[in-house]
């Protein structure tokens, strides 16, 4: 198989030794490219080029999911960042003690402390780097699937980083340091995008939730995809939107500054943040989010579908934006700020209400 990029370099049968060649030459010629980017046009894995400084400014670190996790909450102020195609999100304050719940751990306080939900099923390697962007240090723990995608990383800051990252790296020290990954990175599958098999039975049991987090269990036993899910109930507690109520969108949520909620995710992890949005932007193709502790890229050409969501609780109805790729994959989602037992901010209800109006 022949991989090609837009230097006109062709490879076959890679090594870590030709790849090595190959980056370096590409770096050559593109020194602010990012190392995802980087990945991309080479057509491998982040986690196969960041291994190329194993042993120099990379660490191979135990999969000790649990005391990795535990010891985070111990870091005081860090900068965590999750990612997929479409969209980056960065907090900054401290990690909570983590709770477990079988493959599932959770990190939850109260702003500015970090929000995230981590599914360890998906969690295979971790690696402590120490990198220069813009003539300044950075100390990092990153966390990869089995095949190669970044699912989380975490930025030490401060004056004690380097001690505090070095520290952290010795206690989780993984013995064996040499590792070779597979180099070519998966193409990651399609949802599966077939409606539920009992659609009147499906839409009764959507009624019929209690809680938000029910909707999970309503995907897997209805075995059907959020996107799937989300066009079977049009017209009942889901409604298409177009792109001009996104933008609607980004004035409302800066102009009003309504406490909300951007949930953004990839196959290991959800990051939450809570809390207004100051100011949007649009700079290189993205829009930008701007909040205290918060910076969230957008790239508007992942809006592939746009779906207004509401969801019954016992607590009312939820309301929310969800965004997802032109592949069907899920981006972004966007909720009302709330805490159990306490409602969303009014001014929430009434641009969902306008939205649905105006979709209806």
């Amino acid at each position: 198989m022949r991989f090609r990029f837009s230097l006109n370099l062709y490879f076959c049968a890679m090594d870590m030794k030709s790849l090595r060649e190959t980056y370096e030459h590409l770096r050559s010629q593109n020194p602010h490219l990012y190392l995802r980017e980087a990945a991309a046009l080479l057509g491998v894995s982040e986690m196969a080029l960041l291994s190329l400084e194993l042993g120099k400014s990379v660490f191979r670190l135990r999969p000790d999911w649990r005391p990795l996790l535990e010891n985070l909450s111990q870091q005081g102020d860090l900068m965590g960042l999750s990612r997929n195609t479409w969209a980056v999100i960065e907090n900054t304050g401290p990690y909570p003690r983590p709770t477990f719940e079988g493959p599932v751990a959770v990190f939850h306080d109260a702003p500015p402390a970090l929000d995230l939900r981590c599914y360890l099923n998906h969690w295979a390697h971790a690696f402590a780097v120490h990198t220069q962007k813009a003539g300044r240090s950075l100390y990092s723990i990153q966390i990869f699937t089995p095949w190669g995608e970044s699912i989380h990383k975490v930025y030490f800051s401060g004056p004690e980083a380097p001690e505090k990252w070095q520290t952290f790296k010795e206690s989780f020290l993984h013995p064996e340091q040499s590792f070779e990954p597979d180099l070519i990175a998966p193409e990651p599958p399609l949802p599966v995008q077939e409606g539920p098999n009992d659609r009147e039975s499906f839409l009764q049991d959507w009624a019929g939730l209690a809680d938000t987090h029910d909707f999970f269990a309503l995907l897997r036993r209805h075995q059907v995809s959020r996107l799937a899910a989300l066009r079977a109930a049009e017209g009942h507690f889901t409604w298409s939107l177009s792109r001009a109520q996104w933008e609607y969108f980004l004035h409302w949520v800066q102009s009003t500054q309504t406490p909300i909620m951007f949930f953004v995710g990839n196959a290991g992890i959800h990051q939450i943040y809570t809390g207004p949005v100051s100011s949007v932007t649009y700079e290189r193709g993205w829009h930008n989010f701007h909040g205290s502790k918060l910076t969230l890229h957008f790239n508007p050409e992942g809006l592939g579908h746009l779906y207004l969501v509401k969801k019954p609780t016992r607590e009312g109805d939820i309301y929310s934006l969800e965004i997802f790729s032109p592949r069907g994959e899920e981006v972004l989602w966007v909720f009302g700020a709330r805490k159990p037992g306490q409602n969303v901010p009014a001014g929430w209800l009434e641009f969902v209400e306008s939205l649905q109006r105006a979709a209806v």
